[in-house]
């Protein structure tokens, strides 16, 4: 995907240095064989380029900066395609020749730094994203954003926790993609590492951390997460700054004497026990405090050593067997039962293999079989993701598992999706149909937290999908009027029923469903956002106006809410209106291409056809990347796809 960004960074870079090529346009130096020659290479290095030919670009542009070392430009054309192909020693020599030549190339400086990170210079890969940061003037959205990412990761390795999370908040907003949560979980956890170099059996806090970190509540999520983990560093310390910002002074200090007991060698949690004793009017505890904190200030190490070994990989370091061994040794140990052993000897392949799909999964199913289930559904979905090599009846149990943990994390529709490919299969299929109906009757459990009672209503809940997925909607029809008479105050049947009613343009019979679900789920703005989603397909702006906005009062940040709140504005007739509303669903959901398409609408409308040629730019940017077109690492093709910006007319 960068490989379209770093293209569009040529006219960046050629406007950067604009007078390099002036210099060549006006060369008044008499024509030889060197100055043909140079011509020559740069337009074959050009046209190859454009050409998508990068090899023979390389090739040329080398052999033309070679002839005319101070030509800028040529080192800028020569060290983005070496980034592009991966070829990073080779871009960190050809950008550190840009940037000597045009110091004040903040576009160079920044591929240089995600050059150096590359190779795993990581001094120098801060020093150049702090230096093109400084600078400033990079224009391409995708590209600051991943040097902000990457910038972000270093600070946090370098244990500048409070700088990183700073710019993130600055450059990533109050929705960052799953990735840039990653990183403030580190940082609100104080880990000097980079994510690649964190022990997996750690992903589940972490990523708590970070969520807790970027959610609008961080109060009530930062209580349920210092119950969840007590004896885990930095937590009581965040949870404590929390509190202290909510004016509950003597639990803040309460909260940072935990802190103290568990990081005695930090002058950070002292330097706050002093802050608030000062503020309840301690001045004595305060200025003791204060001392304590000073004396340790000197010896405190920027990367702790303690919390390193908590979270780095071990064993990562030490000679593996050869791959094929190691892989048969986990797997093994994986159908013998002896799933600890299992994982600990995924760890290390997986460190070695971070793409392999299959691996991530078994690590997974491993950790599902020791009811670890945060880790488990995190590295279950990363296998997923990756793609799993195996039988069908492995992508079949895979699957299934990490539905169920969907399910037990409040994910239903997700869940459901996720089943849809393997739902006809043989293999697994009373598994698979109980899971389903699950999902259908949102009911968070999994299958041994089942009464008989539950487990039987799930799996004719769960027949009923099976129905609907090969659209047998006759069959499914008839079985859901059986089910409800029969459990007539059971909920989410009647909203299940009239989903599938919607779907077949049923539209009011859908609504009278969801009405009835509505009596039983009072509290749940899902029925009344279906509400307005069909009231908008039948052209009843009024309607579609009091279901959304009941939902948006509901759910205030929901989405969802918002953007069918959107629509409803629009279908009235106001597109102001929408516009506002549909922008708040988008600063939520920041990579829903649906919400850009009706935008582009609502500004049509609105007669501001530019935005509306934005907007639709960004529709179209964002369904080619949900398609998977990416070429680049997970990380930065995270970023690309919740923050990639429609070019500026």
């Amino acid at each position: 995907m960068l490989s379209v960004h770093v293209r569009r960074l040529a006219v960046l870079a050629a406007a950067i240095l604009v007078w390099t090529a002036a210099s060549l346009a006006q060369d008044t130096t008499p024509p030889n064989a060197a100055n043909e020659s140079f011509t020559s290479l740069v337009q074959s290095a050009n046209a190859a380029r454009d050409s998508g030919n990068t090899t023979e670009a390389v090739r040329n542009y080398a052999r033309a900066v070679a002839l005319r070392p101070d030509w800028a430009e040529g080192w800028w054309d020569l060290g983005a395609l070496q980034y592009e192909t991966n070829q990073y020693a080779g871009a960190v020599t050809s950008l550190r020749k840009l940037v000597a030549l045009a110091p004040n190339s903040a576009a160079g400086w920044s591929i240089l730094g995600l050059s150096e990170f590359e190779t795993k210079d990581y001094a120098n890969a801060l020093a150049s994203l702090q230096k093109a940061r400084k600078l400033g003037g990079i224009s391409d959205p995708d590209i600051a954003h991943v040097s902000s990412y990457h910038l972000a990761m270093l600070l946090i390795r370098h244990g500048d926790f409070e700088q990183a999370t700073s710019l993130m908040r600055s450059d990533f907003g109050a929705s960052p993609p799953p990735q840039v949560k990653i990183l403030f979980g580190l940082a609100l956890l104080r880990v000097p590492l980079l994510p690649s170099e964190v022990n997996p059996s750690q992903d589940a806090l972490i990523q708590s951390a970070g969520d807790a970190a970027t959610t609008p509540d961080p109060l009530s999520a930062l209580t349920a997460l210092a119950q969840q983990y007590p004896k885990t560093p930095w937590l009581h310390y965040a949870y404590g700054i929390a509190l202290a910002s909510a004016g509950q002074l003597q639990t803040a200090l309460n909260q940072q004497k935990l802190e103290a007991d568990l990081s005695p060698s930090s002058p950070l949690p002292l330097i706050e026990i002093s802050r608030l004793e000062l503020r309840l009017g301690h001045k004595q505890q305060a200025a003791a405090e204060s001392s304590k904190a000073m004396r340790l200030a000197s010896s405190a190490p920027a990367r702790d050593p303690r919390i390193i070994a908590l979270y780095a990989m071990h064993g990562a370091s030490t000679p593996a067997p050869e791959g094929a061994a190691q892989w048969q040794t986990a797997m093994q140990y994986y159908s013998e039962g002896r799933y600890a052993l299992a994982i600990a000897a995924l760890k290390i392949w997986v460190d070695q293999s971070p793409s392999d799909g299959t691996a991530w999964a078994v690590m997974g199913l491993s950790e599902f079989a020791l009811k670890d289930y945060d880790n488990a559904r995190i590295h279950l979905q990363r296998g997923i993701n990756l793609g799993i090599k195996g039988s069908p009846q492995s992508v079949a149990l895979a699957r299934d598992r990490l539905a169920l943990l969907l399910i037990r994390n409040h994910q239903f529709d997700a869940a459901s999706s996720l089943l849809k490919p393997v739902a006809a299969q043989s293999f697994m299929a009373d598994q698979i149909q109980l899971a389903l109906g699950l999902a259908l009757l949102r009911m968070p459990l999994l299958p041994a937290d089942l009464t008989p009672q539950q487990r039987d209503l799930a799996q004719s809940a769960g027949a009923i999908v099976q129905l609907l997925f090969t659209s047998r909607y006759a069959q499914a029809f008839a079985a859901f009027q059986k089910l409800i008479a029969q459990h007539p105050n059971t909920p989410w049947l009647h909203y299940a029923y009239g989903d599938a009613l919607d779907s077949l343009s049923q539209y009011n019979d859908a609504k009278t469903q969801m009405r009835a679900e509505m009596e039983l789920s009072p509290h749940s703005p899902l029925p009344w956002i279906r509400i307005a989603a069909i009231s908008v397909r039948q052209h009843l702006p009024a309607d579609a106006l009091d279901a959304a906005q009941t939902a948006v009062h509901m759910a205030p940040d929901s989405a969802e809410a918002r953007f069918q709140l959107g629509r409803a504005w629009l279908e009235s007739g106001d597109p102001q209106k929408a516009i506002a509303e549909l922008n708040k669903a988008n600063s939520i959901r920041p990579d829903s291409p649906e919400i850009h398409f009706i935008l582009a609408r609502a500004y049509s409308k609105a007669g501001l056809p530019q935005k509306a040629a934005a907007e639709r730019a960004t529709f179209l940017q964002l369904q080619a990347l949900a398609a998977g077109n990416s070429q680049r690492s997970d990380a930065a093709q995270s970023i690309l796809q919740s923050n990639t910006q429609p070019p500026q007319n």
